[in-house]
């Protein structure tokens, strides 16, 4: 084993994924609907893995030790990567350091970002010889999302139909330099949030009725949404991913009990970004599991949006991206 790092940056998605396939293998973390995303320059994961000098794991996120169910996450993904690059027997024990450059579990897909950096630098570590596609179908198994973070620019991850997991993969639409958009968020809070991903999604599942229109109508929004991309039309993508993200979060108010992730300045910032496109500024909203915005728009418009949005009283801060890298390997000395 060696030591390796790799940097791997956060996507929004602008077609969503919410909810897991029902009747799967949960350790193949197969998504319900497929989605398309937008890989973001600056807010990315760097995940160190070096052997361990002291024969046991030891994980590290922000400059504090990972304990009880997030280690527990973190073990397991070790073990998959080592045995899928032909690892035999036992795996060797690692020190893993991670740091977020952007707020963690708070809806900004952190864990997408995480796991991807995880798989790469693993993957590194172990000396394997494992693809980008490979790397994306291990990341999907850690964060579900984090199968998009292994490519840059926009990317789309198909849903599939076979038990196995197969044809469930993510794949470039378009790169980075393929449209001159801006992705703006907008942070309305500060610190975790209350539900996390994993957590919300079964219970939108097992309680929403809301939920098997959310699925059916799914793969109508990321073909034209796919589509649009492709064409570079924002007015034709932005009613798209808008449609797509209050679909979701209406099946997940409708959950019992509620999932209401909006805070005060989330709704504020919405109604900000509907009165600029009434005065003729092409941006479009989506909402993760969480309480911030993100603002699709072009960029030449994007630091008139940005000054808008930084006006909205219980906004936190304000941040401007152009679409992202792939994730990037390197192994250390």
């Amino acid at each position: 084993m060696r030591s390796a790092r790799a940097t791997a940056c956060s996507n929004i998605a602008l077609v969503k994924y919410w909810g897991k396939r029902p009747d799967t293998d949960p350790d193949l973390n197969l998504p319900d609907v497929g989605s398309l995303s937008l890989t973001l320059a600056d807010l990315a994961t760097v995940t160190t893995v070096t052997p361990s000098d002291d024969g046991q794991d030891r994980f590290e996120l922000d400059g504090r030790p990972l304990e009880g169910r997030p280690a527990e996450r973190v073990a397991r993904h070790l073990d998959r990567v080592y045995r899928a690059g032909g690892g035999a027997g036992r795996r060797p024990p690692c020190r893993v350091v991670s740091v977020n450059h952007f707020p963690t579990a708070a809806g900004l897909a952190s864990s997408a970002s995480g796991f991807a950096a995880l798989s790469c630098a693993a993957a590194a570590a172990f000396e394997t010889d494992l693809d980008a596609a490979a790397l994306s179908a291990l990341a999907r198994q850690g964060s579900g999302s984090a199968a998009r973070s292994i490519f840059g620019g926009f990317v789309r991850l198909d849903r599939g139909t076979r038990p196995d997991g197969r044809d469930c993969v993510a794949r470039p639409v378009a790169a980075p330099d393929h449209w001159d958009v801006r992705l703006v968020v907008v942070q309305t809070t500060t610190g975790p949030k209350a539900v996390g991903s994993t957590e919300g999604m079964e219970r939108c599942r097992t309680t929403s009725p809301y939920y098997p229109a959310w699925v059916e109508t799914s793969q109508a929004d990321l073909d034209a949404a796919t589509e649009a991309v492709r064409a570079r039309d924002l007015d034709r993508l932005g009613p798209i991913m808008e449609h797509s993200c209050f679909k979701m979060h209406a099946a997940m108010m409708a959950s019992r009990p509620p999932l209401l992730y909006f805070r005060g300045p989330t709704v504020e910032a919405v109604r900000t970004v509907f009165d600029l496109r009434q005065n003729g500024l092409a941006a479009y909203v989506t909402i993760d599991a969480g309480p911030h915005v993100k603002v699709l728009t072009h960029a030449r418009d994007a630091a008139a949006v940005a000054e808008h949005l930084r006006r909205v009283p219980g906004v936190a801060a304000v941040s401007v991206h152009a679409p992202g890298p792939a994730a990037r390997v390197e192994v250390l000395p």
